[in-house]
């Protein structure tokens, strides 16, 4: 069974058992993956996060019975796993705006239920101009740069963090010329939807920096080379691809806790549809 055919599994629990609480670890672990990356490549499959996609459902297939009977909403909400019918009708009105009991007397739009996914319904948008990836051993790579925290529900823009960086890059020492812009995606194991971003630029050996930046190192291993063609906050895309095409069709499980995008010569900047970007995922050495 291929990575695709273990997420589409995993999408059939999460529907067999919507009146139950499923533990997303434990599942991605019965699936043989980390949660992190099970829940970055169910998201790039699917769109949604394991979690966001098990909640969405639940109100959904819930709500033919809000709409259709005169049961109770505390009983519904039992049902479904939900704790009380507090907490069920917050989730309730997340998705649709209105409440339960305004529903039963106004209807909903029912564009806004989630409906199950199946494979026909999971196709997208590629920006990924390598469908197969270059395998590359790379010696090791000192960066000078700044570092943040980034929720994977916040805005795709990650403009600000670069130009603080550009802003003071005179005060970073020893830069390798001419200059190497790197972007450093990193987490730890127990991270799902969470992500440490690394703004950065290679310098020529290990240096002391002022407090404001961090020295890091890009290790010495072998990686996948893909290429990234468009704006910047368009390469999801092509992270899709990687995870909803690619790597599903592969025995790899890329244990590595980070990736990198390097703007070489074929950057155009982050704005022109045009720029081509490199993204390099570790593999297991």
């Amino acid at each position: 069974m291929n990575n695709k055919e273990i997420i589409l599994k995993s999408i059939d629990i999460l529907e067999e058992n919507l009146g139950d609480n499923i533990s997303i670890e434990n599942l991605a672990g019965q699936m043989g993956f980390s949660k992190f990356y099970f829940s970055r490549l169910f998201k790039a499959i699917t769109g949604y996060s394991p979690k966001q996609y098990y909640q969405a459902r639940k109100i959904s297939s819930s709500s033919s019975r809000i709409l259709e009977t005169h049961d109770k909403v505390i009983d519904i909400a039992l049902d479904y796993g939900f704790k009380s019918p507090e907490v069920y009708t917050r989730a309730f009105t997340s998705v649709f705006g209105i409440t339960p009991s305004q529903a039963r007397k106004t209807g909903l739009n029912r564009k806004l239920m989630i409906k199950r996914l199946t494979p026909s319904i999971l196709n997208k948008e590629k920006h990924a101009i390598d469908k197969t990836p270059t395998i590359v051993d790379l010696e090791k790579k000192h960066l000078v740069g700044i570092q943040f925290y980034h929720d994977l529900s916040m805005v795709n823009d990650l403009s600000k963090q670069w130009q603080l960086l550009m802003d003071y890059l005179d005060k970073i020492p020893s830069k390798v010329k001419p200059l190497k812009f790197y972007q450093l995606q990193y987490w730890f194991e127990d991270m799902s939807d969470e992500l440490f971003f690394f703004c950065a630029v290679e310098v020529e050996g290990p240096v002391d920096v002022s407090f404001q930046f961090t020295y890091k190192e890009i290790p010495s291993q072998r990686y996948l080379k893909f290429r990234h063609k468009g704006k910047a906050n368009e390469v999801g895309y092509t992270y899709a691809y990687i995870f909803e095409e690619w790597l599903p069709q592969t025995d790899y499980k890329l244990p590595g806790l980070f990736n990198f995008e390097y703007y070489g010569d074929e950057y155009l900047g982050p704005y022109n549809d045009d720029s081509i970007s490199e993204i390099y995922i570790p593999l297991k050495k």
